[in-house]
């Protein structure tokens, strides 16, 4: 191949497609390495998408899958394909910033489960993509990296916390980036850069602990459903150290992104789970998908979600969502970002038996949530109930109110965060182009383990509507 990583008709190569020309021989993972690293060096100073790269490290990386693949033998699955992973997540020899300046920026000793399932399946790990700090808003900004900027227009927020991974993978620095989801982490900047971003069921993605109650969980961003399915299958049978696994999939998530999902039942909602608006953009297009879904035969319903109280939820969600950085090894309190100093002042007051009756709360009223999907297969909602928001906004009066950038942050998760507090499956395509516009995503939240039919509908739509060819229109790739 004279360009391995080179956009043709169809745009950039997948990841499952860079990796059967290595595993052929048609290319080296060596060369397709460093056109990455190329494009990095040349791209990521107008994005700063990336916080660490790590070049000599993936330069041998990709030599010794190049030598793997000339001995021949059973290969592991994505043998030589380039990745980033979030910097919230341990890599082995690689200092964890969480893109604050208030820790010690240790190297990690080990890599975290997710991470070392990816590094077994044969990633190359080019570097560290950015984060807000502690991931705890919906725009990747923060004191110590500065702004990671959306390549479809530079002025505006590719989203967050995974908005260093979307950024990557949109502008073609990268065919896939870890990414991870709290309450929208990687549906959210999937959403504004025009990806593919899958929010797994609770538990299928291998994790030291269920953070935030199980609302947390890793995954990645693409650029279609395949290689989406296809990742997901590694994480799915990778071993995992927490109390309880999830059910094992009749039949890998690949072939089933592959297969039509038969008629289904699917409900249009638009409530939120945050006090929010809803963008007339973003109810038009959510009505634009329910008729691209009935033109395939599907059934399309409204449905509400029993007991969803914007007020009532928002009070319980603050209480966990404030002891998301309390247990970070912060070594200068004072250099933490005001949002996540506030944070981590209201966890250290919250008494335990405040915490776990908030926890009680949101489980019990979980059971009225469910029945949801007692009356339809999936629900379809736009992803943000609001377009991109332009960067540095979401910081605008804090001094005057610390919590107002949690509340903004809100607002753009009050349609992603109910799939984390219900542990369900939930996916971000970028179904409906909008010329002219910032993309922006719909998303299919299914039932409980049911993330075969998610992606198998998500599959079904970008065949009839593919989208992969779409490129940013914010700078010169």
């Amino acid at each position: 191949m004279t360009d391995p990583i080179g956009t043709g008709s169809e745009g950039w190569p997948t990841a499952t497609e860079l990796a059967g020309h290595i595993a052929s021989g048609e290319a080296s993972s060596r060369e397709i390495v460093e056109g990455y690293l190329a494009r990095i060096a040349a791209i990521n100073p107008a994005l700063n998408a990336f916080c660490h790269v790590a070049p000599e490290e993936a330069r041998e990386a990709a030599d010794a899958a190049d030598v793997r693949v000339r001995q021949g033998g059973r290969l592991p699955p994505f043998l030589g394909v380039p990745i980033a992973i979030k910097d919230l997540h341990p890599v082995r020899g690689w200092p964890l910033c969480s893109a604050s300046n208030g820790v010690g920026h240790d190297v990690m000793k080990s890599d975290a489960p997710a991470v070392r399932a990816l590094r077994e399946a044969g990633f190359v790990f080019l570097g560290a993509t950015t984060s807000p700090e502690f991931g705890t808003v919906s725009v990747t900004e923060s004191a110590r990296h500065g702004a990671t900027r959306n390549p479809w227009s530079l002025e505006h927020s590719p989203g967050g916390s995974s908005g260093g991974s979307a950024a990557a993978v949109a502008a073609g620095l990268l065919p896939v980036g870890h990414a991870s989801d709290g309450a929208g982490s990687i549906r959210e900047p999937a959403s504004y850069c025009g990806l593919v971003g899958m929010k797994p069921s609770r538990g299928l993605v291998p994790s030291d602990a269920h953070y935030m109650e199980g609302f947390a969980t890793e995954g990645v961003l693409t650029r279609t459903v395949l290689d989406t399915a296809a990742i997901l299958d590694i994480f799915a049978v990778a071993p995992r150290p927490t109390w309880y696994a999830p059910p094992r999939p009749d039949m890998p998530f690949r072939q089933r992104a592959e297969r039509d999902p038969g008629r289904l039942r699917v409900g249009l909602n638009l409530q939120p789970a945050f006090p929010a608006h809803v963008h007339p953009a973003a109810v038009a297009l959510a009505r634009r998908a329910a008729d691209l879904l009935a033109d395939l035969g599907h059934e399309v319903v409204e449905q509400d979600v029993p007991g969803l109280d914007p007020e009532w939820f928002t009070a319980r969600f603050d209480i966990l969502y404030a002891t998301g950085s309390a247990d970070c090894a912060v070594v200068d309190e004072s250099a933490v970002e005001p949002l996540n100093r506030t944070l981590r002042q209201a966890a250290r007051e919250t008494d335990a038996l405040t915490y776990v009756t908030a926890v009680l709360d949101l489980q019990l009223r979980s059971a009225e949530m469910y029945q949801a999907w007692d009356a339809v297969d999936v629900l379809l909602t736009p992803t943000n109930p609001v377009l991109a928001p332009r960067v540095g906004s979401l910081w605008e009066g804090q001094d005057a109110d610390p919590w107002l950038p949690l509340r903004r942050a809100e607002e753009t998760a009050s349609l992603t965060v109910l799939a984390n507090m219900l542990g369900l499956p939930a996916i971000s395509i970028p179904l409906v182009e909008q010329p002219g516009r910032l993309p922006l995503g719909i998303q299919l939240i299914g039932g409980r383990w049911q993330d075969g039919t998610v992606l198998a509908l998500a599959g079904q739509l970008e065949r009839a509507h593919p989208w992969r060819h779409r490129k940013p229109t914010g700078l010169p790739l």
